[in-house]
Parts: C-alpha cells; structure tokens; sequence
C-alpha cells in the first residue's frame, strides 16, 4: 500500500517492490491485484523472482467472499489461483454483505469458494472492513462460523475495528486461534486522517501487539498504511519500532 499510487500510474513496478523489501530488511510484501496492472504476464515470473530472494508473499484483493454473482464467482477463484501461483500461504477477502442467516443458497456459494481455496492449500483471510458491511467483529465471526474450515480464517485490521467503535484487543481475544494476518498501522486522533506508520499515532499499539503476541499461532504482520513522500522510510520506521517494542 505505501507504493498504490506509484504501481497505479506505472511510476513504481512490482519489481521495485520486491527489491525494496529485500533492502529495508522486511521478510517480505503483500501484493495485491488491483495495484498490479501487468499481473496477468508478470505473475509466474514474480512467483520465481520472490521464491529466488527467499521473500515471503501475501496476496490482497477487494474481493467479497459474499459475493453471488457469476463474476464475482469467477474472481475469487482467480484470486485463489493466483495466490497459489505467487506461493502465497492466504489471499484476503472482505465479507461483503452477510446473507441473511435462512439463505442457504448465499451460504452454500461461500462454502463452495473456501472448499476451493482448500483444494488449492491457500488460506483465506477475512478481513473486518474499513466501513459497511462487512466490518463488525460480529459479522466476522458470523462468517467464521457458518463457514467453519481450517481454509478460512480472518486477517483482523487493527484499524478498522476503531472504526466500527469497537475495541481491537478485545477483538483478539474473541477471534483468538482464528486470527492468520494482520494489517498493522497506526491512526492519529482525528478519524479523518489516513492510516499511518508505527509510532506516529494514537492506538495503543503496546496493547494490541501484545495481544497479538501472546496467540500460539504464526501471524503475518502486514504494513498497511501511505507511503507519503518517504515510503521506504516510513517502512523502516515502522520495522524498527516492532524490533525495538
């Protein structure tokens, strides 16, 4: 994310992205498809490039797990695909609309896609949205349970939770063992102003992290905020405040 606007216009490649994570000492990226406008040649050879720098890789998109239509379908598919093909271990999706709890049809079509994703040894990550629907610790775990799998699970955004008014450590401890990435930033005070990097807000960081910290699991922790005019530095910031906490 801290280089969207830059891979949008063609400024930045992906290869400027894999080559930055190996310089600024992070273990790896998350790549996402609507960021990525050459993906459809350039994604077996970042799969090779990645597994060559020994780069770990997740894969995002804006998909909906929700989602009924026969495009929709065939996305998340695709995505599931290309998390495979990148050697990525999850792919995230947001909900989307929560079908109401009688259709059983909208519920079947999810199962289908986690069974798939299954087949293919990817994980999905399911993650609380920035807005609605789909944001809420209870349609999270609606989600979780109706779609029970040990290929589902949630990526929780420690900053989208706020949004909602809801707490996030709070939100750990009721998500616990389902809980596979994380999107970590910081926010100022003033809800209006975007996601930034470690230490430059006002979440209570030492809280969340510890509470991350303390699951048995392995969890992915996802830089997710602006590059603004230093990406790389607000990255190496970021780095330095999770070594040092």
């Amino acid at each position: 994310m801290q280089f969207e606007d830059g891979l949008k216009s063609g400024e930045r490649t992906v290869w400027d992205v894999l080559d930055i994570a190996r310089q600024v000492g992070a273990d790896g990226v998350e790549l996402r498809r609507e960021t990525w406008p050459r993906i459809d040649t350039e994604l077996p050879l970042a799969a090779r490039h990645i597994a060559d720098a020994g780069l770990l890789v997740t894969y995002a998109t804006q998909a909906t797990i929700f989602d009924r239509s026969a495009a929709g379908q065939r996305q998340l598919r695709r995505d599931i695909d290309a998390a495979a093909t990148l050697g990525a271990p999850l792919v995230r999706f947001f909900p989307g609309l929560t079908p109401q709890a009688d259709d059983g049809p909208a519920w079947a079509l999810a199962q289908e896609v986690v069974d798939y994703a299954a087949g293919r040894e990817i994980i999905i990550a399911l993650e609380n949205y920035a807005r609605a629907p789909g944001g809420t610790l209870a349609e999270i775990q609606e989600a979780l349970a109706r779609l029970e799998s040990s290929a589902l699970r949630t990526n929780l955004d420690i900053g989208n939770y706020p949004n909602h008014g809801q707490d996030v450590v709070a939100a750990i401890d009721r998500l616990a063992d389902k809980i596979i990435a994380a999107h970590v930033k910081d926010k100022t005070a003033n809800a209006a102003d975007p996601p930034t990097f470690l230490g430059a807000g006002a979440l209570p960081l030492r809280d969340i992290l510890d509470a991350l910290d303390r699951l048995p699991q392995r969890i992915y922790y996802i830089f997710e905020f602006r590059g603004g005019d230093d990406p790389e530095g607000r990255i190496e910031r970021s780095l330095a405040y999770l070594r040092q906490r």
